[in-house]
């Protein structure tokens, strides 16, 4: 009985640590032609202990046309849903089946340890709940440059102060975060949603993970005005966050899945 003892919980401790040891990747489409570019980045991974989850509310069957190249290679569900982002993230959380949720656009490009690099992180900190990245421009012009570099540096100082700023374009969650949270379908949901999340755990800014995202709010001018606007109420609630005014916007969260 000495002997086994040790040996079960030996087992044990590689069961936990092979449950730890997997990410879905939770991708929100709506004909977007660069998934097939994510995809690609997915595929590249030095690690592929994960699953994809792309909830689509293509009004096309593009979708299917992409998977269909990587299904051999990598393990792709597609839960199609006419909803928003929020929701669609909502849906993905719901249906992924490890500890590890990542939530990225389908215009975004990982670096190819992505994976690897952001288990070593849970793995080593038990008490890590959220991880947010730093995110660059795949094209670079004046204007581009200018806008991401402030975003890293907002993103990098909201830590700080502990209302951690965890934009969409690439976060990564516990799932036991989605117990008692959820997302909402509105302009701003993701600042709003990390808000308070250090209540359950760590969050921290992986800044040695480059995240690359597609620039194409600032191209041209039209855009460019376009942006400004869709980025004004996220950066309102931004505001409300540093002095705790966040939660008159939003609904009470605390709601238990069964």
């Amino acid at each position: 009985k000495t002997r086994r003892h040790p040996r079960r919980k030996v087992k044990q401790r590689y069961m936990e640590k092979s449950i730890m040891q997997k990410i879905s990747f939770i991708i929100p489409h709506k004909d977007d032609p660069l998934l097939d570019r994510l995809l690609n980045s997915l595929n590249k991974q030095t690690c592929k202990d994960f699953e994809v989850i792309i909830v689509d509310s293509s009004d096309d069957n593009s979708c299917l046309k992409s998977v269909s190249e990587w299904n051999k290679s990598l393990k792709i569900e597609i839960i199609f849903a006419e909803c928003g982002r929020g929701t669609a993230r909502n849906i993905g959380a719901k249906l992924a089946k490890t500890d590890i949720l990542v939530f990225v656009d389908a215009d975004v490009v990982l670096p190819t340890n992505f994976a690897e690099s952001l288990i070593k992180m849970f793995t080593k900190n038990s008490g890590l709940v959220a991880v947010g990245f730093p995110i660059y421009p795949t094209k670079i012009n004046k204007i581009s440059r200018t806008f991401y570099r402030f975003l890293r540096f907002l993103d990098g100082f909201s830590y700080r102060y502990g209302r951690p700023r965890i934009p969409t374009t690439c976060a990564a969650y516990r799932s036991s975060v989605f117990q008692s949270r959820f997302f909402l379908d509105l302009i701003g949901e993701d600042v709003l949603f990390s808000a308070d999340i250090m209540k359950y755990g760590k969050a921290l800014f992986a800044k040695h993970i480059k995240v690359f995202e597609e620039p194409r709010r600032w191209n041209e001018g039209s855009q460019i005005l376009k942006s400004l606007w869709h980025y004004i109420p996220a950066f309102t609630a931004n505001f409300l966050i540093i002095f705790g005014l966040h939660k008159l916007m939003i609904p009470t969260q605390e709601i238990k899945r069964k």
